[in-house]
């Protein structure tokens, strides 16, 4: 399993025509402030044999829109995307929607995402990203993919 951290890149601006340019700058100050704006080791796994990270311009909100990525995944033959992160009505639905788009088979880890406001949380899993892909526990996915692995 090849896991693939797709983060914001905390350096540099937003594209010119950016229209949340103001609002990323606002959150980004902040986050410096508290000095939060590098991603744990612990959570990267960086050294770890099938770990990577990729890093993406601060305004593109679907983790595809990382350098290089499409071409790795090509490259790998991969079709199937399992996606978990922050926020669900961010980066995940926006991932989610360009991966369908683009003809992945993508599942979305519902515990493994959230949101700032709940209900949207709740609304996007229920309503939206469901009828795109598929929306799992990560318990229940655990168990699939379990069950798969045993049947090869």
């Amino acid at each position: 399993v090849l896991v693939i951290h797709a983060l914001i890149n905390t350096t540099k601006s937003p594209f010119p025509t950016c229209k949340e340019a103001t609002r990323y700058n606002t959150i980004m100050s902040a986050m410096e402030s508290t000095d939060t704006t590098v991603e744990p080791a612990e959570l990267l796994g960086d050294g770890k044999e099938g770990n990577l990270t990729y890093t993406r311009q601060a305004g593109h909100i679907s983790a595809l829109k990382s350098p290089g990525l499409m071409e790795l995944l090509a490259e790998k033959g991969i079709k199937s995307l399992v996606l978990a992160g922050l926020s669900t009505s961010g980066c995940v639905l926006r991932t989610a929607l360009q991966a369908t788009d683009e003809e992945f088979v993508v599942t979305v880890i519902r515990d493994g995402c959230a949101d700032a406001k709940e209900g949207l949380h709740d609304m996007l899993m229920e309503n939206i990203l469901n009828g795109r892909g598929y929306v799992v526990t990560a318990h229940c996915f655990q168990e699939l993919f379990e069950e798969t692995r045993s049947l090869q």
